[in-house]
């Protein structure tokens, strides 16, 4: 895994009207790296993500990709290099999937193309292999389960074959296995070297598959933690972020299989 930072700010700051929503959040990601961030409700995840993503402008701070200022990257080229995907994405096109992945090519078209180039049909086809759904390209969106649908917009993404992959709470409509399912799935990704950057509130899932979780509250990083070396600063850091305790059992490879304590009495 690559040490170099494929994105990185420093001081950033981020608000709406007059209310600071990230205040002065210093962060670096590495090609190759699943970090999750986590916090409890109104911590700032969704805001920090798109700050990050370049969807939302900072107020302040600086703002880089593999070194270079966000300010110097046009938009075209940065929707090249920057994947995001928000909560809960349509599902509600008349589309089919093969038509919905080959959208993700925009950056690289002319507006004034019509026509699918070869170039086009191998990108489409190599994304929804990565996310192993070839047999399902000329289904339509509405026809696809949860998890399916998922994977689909992942694949459109992935289309532009992005440096960093974004997403914002996407387990949280899926059960369970879909949710296991999509995060092994980045995993794999990351193993191509690709960057993902995840906001999650199941923190089992973030300490099962996250290389780092990112603890947010009240705008600020408060812990930065190395889950795949040693799991347990990390454990107590997210029991004080959202106040209340967590217990670690070993997994069936033994790493921590992380819960709520739902019945302490003292939380």
């Amino acid at each position: 895994m690559s040490t170099a930072p494929i994105i990185a700010c420093n001081n950033l700051t981020l608000g709406y009207k007059n209310r600071v929503v990230i205040d002065s959040v210093d962060l670096k990601v590495g090609s190759g790296e699943l970090v999750a961030l986590l916090g409890p409700n109104a911590s700032g995840k969704s805001t920090l993500l798109r700050g990050l993503s370049g969807i939302r402008s900072i107020d302040s701070g600086e703002l880089s990709f593999s070194g270079e200022a966000s300010s110097l990257i046009t938009a075209r080229q940065l929707a090249k290099r920057v994947a995001f995907l928000p909560q809960s994405p349509s599902r509600d096109l008349d589309l089919t999937v093969r038509e919905l992945v080959g959208r993700g090519r925009s950056p690289y078209l002319s507006r004034f193309t019509v026509t699918e180039s070869e170039s086009t049909r191998y990108e489409v086809d190599r994304a929804l292999k990565s996310v192993g759904l070839e047999a399902l390209a000329e289904r339509t969106l509405d026809s696809l389960s949860g998890g399916e649908a998922q994977r689909v917009w992942i694949a459109f993404a992935l289309a532009k074959k992005p440096e960093i992959l974004m997403l914002d709470e996407p387990t949280s409509h899926l059960d369970i296995r879909y949710q296991r399912d999509l995060m092994r799935l980045l995993r794999e990704l990351c193993v191509g070297g690709l960057a993902v950057i995840i906001v999650l509130h199941d923190v089992s899932l973030a300490l099962a598959y996250a290389d780092r979780v990112i603890g947010l509250d009240q705008g600020k990083i408060v812990f930065d933690g190395d889950v795949r070396n040693d799991p347990k600063p990390s454990i107590q850091a997210l029991s004080k972020i959202f106040r209340m305790n967590l217990v670690s059992l070993p997994n069936s490879i033994g790493g921590p299989l992380v819960a709520p304590d739902w019945n302490n009495p003292e939380d």
